[in-house]
């Protein structure tokens, strides 16, 4: 009976969880849609370029989001609101601060950073274009997500679905008029984007300055150690985030160098899959973590195993069914981005997206694998997974393949360095999964 319930805990985050992250993963990949058939392949790699930038300023907000969340969470377990709500209230402040900051410094070197995300050529005034028009939106991105994950922490994650509804009926809308209407490009696919962003941020706002939300804005004293605990909670989930700009930018190079253009425009569409599958497993991990922080800081450790073997079902189950769809019809994935395309060409992307599929079996359980381990308590655990599958492997599996091995084994990059990871976090669980069974005995002792 108290495995049915937590099972009913844990699908109350999940299912409007991935709802939500499915919306964002659709118009994100609407966005490519239209890009790619109304400005064309280049457009479609000019925004692909422009992401690692995007990325850079997400990684921040996780960085605070998911720090909170966790010590929300455990203050929640330990029944202390006011503890709660200065992590809530301290979070935001500093996403507020840092959005503003990130978005003038950008305004101010766009070209230099325009030059160091890989843009040559025709596509340096194209990235631009797109760029220089997100920059702008960048608080209203940074904070809707802040926001986001913070009703999540307050226990209400089905408003996150009503609102991404919104945003991405908006998105949509505006696509269509902005770039086959008006005809405005790269611009107006930006614009869109960032307009679509403000809707989530108003209503985040008002449900917190409402009677119905549990976390309240409060005054708070700045205080170093609350800083450094969201700092060290978050790392690990930024430095995660992060690493899919990495990826992004690393794969970005050695593919233009290995395949040109034609290699650019297969990777933007396989970059468009990806950010779903990515999204659907960073749901799952988002889902789980309120609950996991809050077993942990109420030590009722005996549930959290159970929750952990929810999530493995949900990821291999997720995953399996993704991954079976893009081996059966990759070139519907191609067709769905780009139009008119050579059969040559949709040989070679379509060939493409199924070897890099394979990473989709293995990636899940990494993402979720860190973010169970910072919920635990454990995040130096996460960011030693972090490290290894989004930045030092990835580098090195790149480097090893560009320049020794047969140039399609760089659409492998990801499988390799992901299943490598996987065998060192299998390890890091299990040290993990032993101090909690100590814990759960210790506590038992004292009832």
């Amino acid at each position: 009976m108290k495995e049915k319930s937590l099972l009913k805990s844990y699908l109350k985050y999940l299912i409007p969880t991935i709802t939500t992250m499915t919306l964002f993963s659709t118009y994100t990949m609407v966005d490519g849609i239209f890009v790619g058939r109304g400005v064309g392949s280049e457009g479609l790699a000019a925004v692909n370029i422009a992401m690692p930038f995007v990325t850079l300023a997400f990684a921040f907000a996780i960085l605070i989001s998911i720090g909170s969340l966790n010590l929300i969470a455990h203050e929640k377990g330990r029944n202390n609101k006011k503890g709660a709500d200065e992590f809530f209230s301290l979070g935001m402040a500093i996403s507020v601060i840092f959005a503003i900051s990130l978005s003038l410094v950008g305004i101010i070197f766009i070209n230099p950073l325009v030059r160091a995300l890989g843009a040559s050529g025709h596509m340096v005034y194209m990235v631009k274009e797109y760029l220089s028009i997100i920059i702008y939106f960048l608080p209203f991105y940074l904070t809707s997500y802040v926001f986001e994950i913070m009703v999540k922490a307050d226990g209400r994650p089905s408003i996150t679905t009503i609102l991404m509804l919104m945003s991405a009926l908006t998105n949509i809308s505006l696509d269509y008029i902005f770039i086959f209407k008006f005809h405005w490009g790269l611009m107006g696919a930006a614009v869109a984007t960032g307009l679509a962003q403000t809707i989530p941020t108003i209503g985040y706002l008002i449900y917190f300055l409402s009677p119905k939300s549990y976390l309240k804005f409060k005054k708070f004293k700045l205080k170093a150690f609350m800083v450094k605990e969201i700092f060290s909670y978050g790392f690990p989930a930024s430095l995660s985030e992060l690493s899919s700009g990495f990826c992004t930018l690393v794969l970005n190079l050695a593919v233009g160098r290995l395949y040109g253009e034609e290699g650019l425009a297969a990777f933007s569409v396989i970059a468009y899959v990806m950010i779903f599958v990515v999204n659907t497993m960073l749901a799952i991990n988002q889902s789980s973590q309120p609950l996991i922080g809050y077993y942990y800081g109420a030590r009722e450790f005996e549930k959290i195993p159970v929750l952990r073997k929810y999530i493995l079902i949900s990821v291999a189950s997720l995953s399996l069914i993704m991954v079976l769809a893009i081996e059966i019809w990759p070139e519907f994935f191609v067709n769905v981005f780009l139009t008119d395309v050579t059969s040559e060409f949709m040989a070679f992307a379509s060939r493409a997206l199924r070897i890099f599929s394979i990473s989709f079996l293995i990636l899940g359980f990494n993402i979720t694998n860190g973010g169970y381990l910072t919920a635990v308590a454990k995040p130096r655990f996460e960011f030693i997974i972090t490290i290894l599958r989004g930045y030092a492997l990835v580098l090195a599996v790149s480097f090893i393949i560009t320049n020794f091995m047969p140039k399609e084994y760089i659409w492998s990059t990801i499988t390799i360095s992901d299943f490598l990871t996987l065998i060192i976090g299998y390890f890091l669980i299990r040290i993990e999964l032993k101090e909690l069974n100590k814990l759960s005995e210790k506590a038992r002792r004292l009832k």
